[in-house]
Protein backbone atom coordinates (compact mmCIF):
# COMPACT_ATOMS: atom_id res chain seq x y z
CA UNK A 1 0.00 0.00 0.00
CA UNK A 2 0.85 3.75 -0.64
CA UNK A 3 1.49 6.04 2.05
CA UNK A 4 -0.11 9.36 1.57
CA UNK A 5 2.22 12.39 2.35
CA UNK A 6 0.51 15.01 4.49
CA UNK A 7 0.65 18.05 3.12
CA UNK A 8 1.26 20.70 5.71
CA UNK A 9 -0.08 24.16 5.55
CA UNK A 10 0.25 27.60 7.50
CA UNK A 11 -1.24 27.65 11.93
CA UNK A 12 -4.10 30.47 12.24
CA UNK A 13 -0.70 31.81 14.20
CA UNK A 14 1.76 32.59 11.19
CA UNK A 15 -0.76 33.89 9.18
CA UNK A 16 -2.23 36.23 11.94
CA UNK A 17 1.58 37.55 12.03
CA UNK A 18 2.30 37.50 7.99
CA UNK A 19 -1.20 39.89 7.96
CA UNK A 20 0.34 42.04 11.23
CA UNK A 21 3.28 42.83 9.22
CA UNK A 22 1.78 43.34 5.95
CA UNK A 23 -0.37 45.73 7.33
CA UNK A 24 2.60 47.68 9.25
CA UNK A 25 4.89 47.97 5.79
CA UNK A 26 1.72 48.99 4.32
CA UNK A 27 0.93 51.82 6.81
CA UNK A 28 4.30 53.36 7.03
CA UNK A 29 4.64 53.04 3.03
CA UNK A 30 1.90 54.53 1.85
CA UNK A 31 0.16 56.48 4.63
CA UNK A 32 1.29 60.49 4.36
CA UNK A 33 2.32 61.99 7.56
CA UNK A 34 -0.40 64.35 8.63
CA UNK A 35 1.19 68.12 9.02
CA UNK A 36 1.29 70.02 11.44
CA UNK A 37 -0.62 73.51 10.92
CA UNK A 38 0.50 75.99 12.51
CA UNK A 39 -1.46 78.45 14.04
CA UNK A 40 -2.91 80.84 11.59
CA UNK A 41 -0.55 85.01 12.29
CA UNK A 42 -2.58 86.85 13.50
CA UNK A 43 -2.23 90.41 11.67
CA UNK A 44 -2.04 93.94 13.34
CA UNK A 45 -1.24 97.76 12.75
CA UNK A 46 1.57 96.34 14.59
CA UNK A 47 2.43 93.60 12.92
CA UNK A 48 1.44 94.63 8.94
CA UNK A 49 5.02 95.69 7.90
CA UNK A 50 6.19 92.63 9.64
CA UNK A 51 4.02 90.33 7.45
CA UNK A 52 4.27 92.40 4.62
CA UNK A 53 8.01 91.74 4.58
CA UNK A 54 7.65 87.82 5.42
CA UNK A 55 4.76 87.47 3.17
CA UNK A 56 5.25 88.77 0.05
CA UNK A 57 8.84 88.62 -1.99
CA UNK A 58 10.10 90.66 -4.64
CA UNK A 59 9.37 93.83 -6.12
CA UNK A 60 5.31 94.85 -5.80
CA UNK A 61 2.89 96.69 -4.63
CA UNK A 62 0.29 95.98 -2.30
CA UNK A 63 -3.38 96.90 -3.37
CA UNK A 64 -6.70 97.28 -1.69
CA UNK A 65 -10.21 98.54 -3.12
CA UNK A 66 -13.45 97.66 -2.32
CA UNK A 67 -12.91 100.12 1.74
CA UNK A 68 -10.19 97.69 1.65
CA UNK A 69 -12.04 94.51 2.07
CA UNK A 70 -9.79 93.00 -0.91
CA UNK A 71 -6.32 93.44 -1.88
CA UNK A 72 -4.08 92.03 -4.14
CA UNK A 73 0.03 91.89 -4.40
CA UNK A 74 0.70 93.07 -7.92
CA UNK A 75 4.47 92.33 -9.24
CA UNK A 76 5.80 92.81 -12.62
CA UNK A 77 6.55 89.29 -13.37
CA UNK A 78 3.69 87.13 -11.97
CA UNK A 79 -0.34 87.20 -11.64
CA UNK A 80 -1.77 89.58 -9.15
CA UNK A 81 -1.94 87.60 -6.10
CA UNK A 82 -4.91 88.17 -3.86
CA UNK A 83 -4.35 88.82 0.05
CA UNK A 84 -6.62 87.90 2.56
CA UNK A 85 -9.09 91.14 3.83
CA UNK A 86 -6.73 92.67 6.86
CA UNK A 87 -9.47 93.59 9.34
CA UNK A 88 -8.26 96.02 11.35
CA UNK A 89 -7.84 98.88 8.21
CA UNK A 90 -11.48 99.49 7.26
CA UNK A 91 -13.21 102.69 5.76
CA UNK A 92 -9.58 104.28 5.33
CA UNK A 93 -9.86 108.56 4.16
CA UNK A 94 -6.35 108.80 3.06
CA UNK A 95 -2.99 107.75 2.41
CA UNK A 96 -0.51 110.36 3.44
CA UNK A 97 3.04 110.93 2.89
CA UNK A 98 5.63 113.63 4.57
CA UNK A 99 6.32 116.12 1.30
CA UNK A 100 9.94 118.29 1.14
CA UNK A 101 8.33 120.88 4.17
CA UNK A 102 8.01 117.99 6.28
CA UNK A 103 4.43 118.60 6.44
CA UNK A 104 1.61 115.66 5.90
CA UNK A 105 0.19 115.61 2.31
CA UNK A 106 -2.23 113.37 1.21
CA UNK A 107 -1.91 110.54 -1.89
CA UNK A 108 -4.01 110.39 -4.85
CA UNK A 109 -4.28 106.42 -4.95
CA UNK A 110 -5.72 106.22 -7.83
CA UNK A 111 -7.89 103.07 -9.41
CA UNK A 112 -7.46 99.45 -9.59
CA UNK A 113 -9.98 97.07 -11.52
CA UNK A 114 -12.15 100.44 -11.82
CA UNK A 115 -12.59 100.65 -8.26
CA UNK A 116 -11.35 103.29 -5.98
CA UNK A 117 -8.11 102.15 -4.13
CA UNK A 118 -8.40 102.86 -0.67
CA UNK A 119 -4.56 101.76 0.61
CA UNK A 120 -1.31 101.56 -1.65
CA UNK A 121 2.15 99.91 -0.21
CA UNK A 122 4.96 99.42 -2.20
CA UNK A 123 7.09 96.87 -1.04
CA UNK A 124 10.71 96.49 -2.57
CA UNK A 125 13.33 93.66 -2.93
CA UNK A 126 15.40 94.87 0.40
CA UNK A 127 12.05 93.90 2.72
CA UNK A 128 10.83 97.69 3.17
CA UNK A 129 8.10 98.96 2.69
CA UNK A 130 6.50 102.68 1.41
CA UNK A 131 6.52 104.46 4.86
CA UNK A 132 2.59 105.90 4.93
CA UNK A 133 0.12 107.31 7.18
CA UNK A 134 -3.03 105.97 7.09
CA UNK A 135 -5.92 108.05 8.55
CA UNK A 136 -9.05 106.08 9.26
CA UNK A 137 -11.56 108.65 10.53
CA UNK A 138 -11.88 107.75 14.01
CA UNK A 139 -7.66 107.10 14.24
CA UNK A 140 -4.38 106.95 12.53
CA UNK A 141 -1.94 104.82 11.54
CA UNK A 142 1.32 105.07 11.07
CA UNK A 143 3.54 101.95 9.24
CA UNK A 144 7.18 102.69 9.14
CA UNK A 145 9.09 101.69 6.14
CA UNK A 146 11.39 98.57 7.88
CA UNK A 147 12.62 98.98 11.29
CA UNK A 148 10.03 99.06 14.77
CA UNK A 149 6.22 98.44 14.34
CA UNK A 150 2.97 100.50 13.32
CA UNK A 151 1.40 102.87 15.63
CA UNK A 152 -1.82 104.52 16.52
CA UNK A 153 -2.39 107.81 16.60
CA UNK A 154 -5.60 110.18 17.42
CA UNK A 155 -4.56 113.13 14.45
CA UNK A 156 -2.65 113.20 11.04
CA UNK A 157 -0.23 116.07 12.37
CA UNK A 158 0.24 113.67 15.36
CA UNK A 159 1.46 110.39 13.03
CA UNK A 160 3.65 113.17 11.01
CA UNK A 161 5.44 114.27 14.08
CA UNK A 162 6.22 110.87 15.46
CA UNK A 163 7.32 109.75 11.46
CA UNK A 164 9.71 113.05 11.66
CA UNK A 165 10.95 112.75 15.51
CA UNK A 166 11.20 108.62 14.52
CA UNK A 167 13.46 108.89 11.42
CA UNK A 168 16.09 111.28 12.93
CA UNK A 169 19.29 109.55 13.94
CA UNK A 170 18.03 105.91 13.15
CA UNK A 171 18.67 103.29 10.84
CA UNK A 172 15.83 103.07 7.98
CA UNK A 173 17.46 100.71 5.92
CA UNK A 174 19.81 97.38 5.53
CA UNK A 175 22.20 100.07 4.10
CA UNK A 176 22.88 102.33 6.59
CA UNK A 177 24.30 99.72 8.58
CA UNK A 178 26.81 99.09 6.36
Amino acid sequence: MQQIKKLRGFTLLELLVVILLMGLLTYFVFATPQKVQKPKEKVTIATLPHFIQKNLSGDGELVCIDNCKSCEYLTSNSKPQSISALPFIKNVVGEYIIDSGNNPARVDLGRYKDKKVCMRLRHYQNGSISQVILDMGDKVLFLPSYFGDGKEFGSVNEAADWWLKDSQGKLRSRGDWY
